[in-house]
């Protein structure tokens, strides 16, 4: 078994589920976030609707008229930072790209498994690793930008610690062998 090629292959594809988990988490935050906008635009239409009824109905309190101007502004300013941010689009962009991470992360894991059982020549093998790698960059350039609160959301839920400062990106055999089936595990108990 080629133990080099394993343990680099072992890395890239815990760096692959690593990623995976970060963009899964970002379209989780797009999703609430889009939830609540949603939400809000409701609470926001119903109650320009609910103005206007109330105008038509006592046209001579111009308050009503006040404050139905100032939501219906606000409703309208509402509505194009919704259309700026676009939290749909990008909770789809993350999900999106979450899915591509998921399926180098199969390839990653299949490969694993191809050089455990010794099925792969290294000349196969170094192409198909190289392969993975320029897969990889390819997807980190297209997925969006995710922030440290989902870096260290993924830390916690892939990390049996939870957070780790200092994090260099690298992985133990043991944290590797937690995303791979028992029969493919470094250490088995």
């Amino acid at each position: 078994m080629d133990i080099v090629n394993l343990s680099t292959v072992r890395q890239s594809f815990a760096n692959t589920v690593f990623t995976h988990k970060v963009q899964e988490i970002a379209a989780e935050h797009q999703e609430k976030k889009a939830f609540w906008i949603k939400i809000l635009n409701i609470i926001l239409v119903s109650l320009v609707l609910i103005l206007l009824f109330l105008q038509a109905k006592f046209p001579q309190i111009i308050l009503i008229t006040y404050i139905g101007v100032g939501v219906t502004i606000s409703e309208i300013i509402f509505l194009i930072i919704q259309l700026t941010f676009s939290f749909e689009s990008r909770m789809i962009t993350h999900k999106n790209s979450a899915l591509r991470f998921l399926g180098l992360r199969d390839n990653y894991r299949l490969l694993i498994a191809d050089i455990m059982n010794e099925r792969v020549s290294r000349k196969d093998l170094t192409a198909r690793r190289d392969v993975f790698q320029k897969e990889y960059q390819i997807i980190c350039e297209l997925a969006p930008q995710t922030g440290s609160g989902e870096y260290f959301e993924a830390q916690r839920r892939l990390n049996k610690k939870g957070e780790v400062q200092s994090e260099e990106f690298t992985w133990s055999d043991e944290e590797i062998d937690r995303f791979l089936p028992e029969k493919m595990r470094l250490k088995k108990k």
